[in-house]
């Protein structure tokens, strides 16, 4: 079975490889899909903690552009919807609004969050599982997802996209539920350094000890 690889995998910060339209209906791509549904739906049962809302290809170590998102879930992932499936995914359009909002990713360590931001607005092409063409503009949080789930096919981590100057938190499992609430204002920053090290794969405790970071993390 696939499972997600480490942050420090160079595998995440490769492009991946467009899916030949007379491979869709193959047995590999076809059995791929299916996967991605599998795991995915392994981490949508506990509402309370994380959840995937969304999944690409490269997480589990495939370079094919394909991704899951779903498209029903509210901002708050309080109320899942519909994961569907997107081939060779593509924003032809992105709007000038922009809008922040908080992030996670289950190729990053679970405790690392942040504020990302990026446009309101996107217009998609795409082909469904079965060939079909796709063109749909989405907005908000869906937008957002896609743009997430994309980004990983371009070998981009959101950390990455927020960049050493932006916000990234540190935030312990049980204190999950109370961040989904006051993101905006959450203490507990994650340095820059913390993230360079998961990447490279090396220890990063040791910039996790001054206050009040130490204090939230014991």
């Amino acid at each position: 079975m696939l499972h997600f690889l480490d942050p420090c995998d160079p595998f995440l910060s490769i492009r991946s490889h467009e899916v030949p339209v007379a491979e869709i209906p193959s047995p590999e791509i076809q059995g791929l899909i299916d996967q991605m549904f599998a795991i995915a739906k392994g981490e949508r049962e506990d509402l309370q903690k994380k959840v995937a809302i969304g999944l690409a290809a490269p997480q589990i170590g495939v370079s094919q552009r394909i991704i899951l998102v779903d498209v029903g879930v509210d901002k708050d992932r309080k109320k899942m919807g519909e994961l569907k499936v997107y081939i060779n995914p593509q924003i032809v359009w992105k709007s000038d609004e922009l809008e922040e909002g908080r992030e996670g990713c289950y190729s990053v360590d679970h405790r690392l969050s942040g504020i990302v931001s990026r446009p309101k607005s996107i217009l998609l092409n795409a082909l469904d599982r079965d060939g079909n063409v796709i063109k749909q503009e989405f907005t908000g949080f869906t937008a957002r997802i896609f743009q997430h789930e994309i980004d990983h096919l371009d070998g981009i981590l959101f950390p990455d996209r927020i960049g050493k100057d932006g916000i990234l938190h540190w935030v312990l499992e049980e204190e999950f539920p109370e961040y989904r609430k006051t993101w905006q204002s959450w203490p507990v920053k994650c340095p820059w350094e913390v993230w360079l090290a998961m990447k490279e794969g090396k220890p990063f405790e040791f910039f996790l000890d001054d206050d009040p970071f130490s204090k939230k993390k014991a």
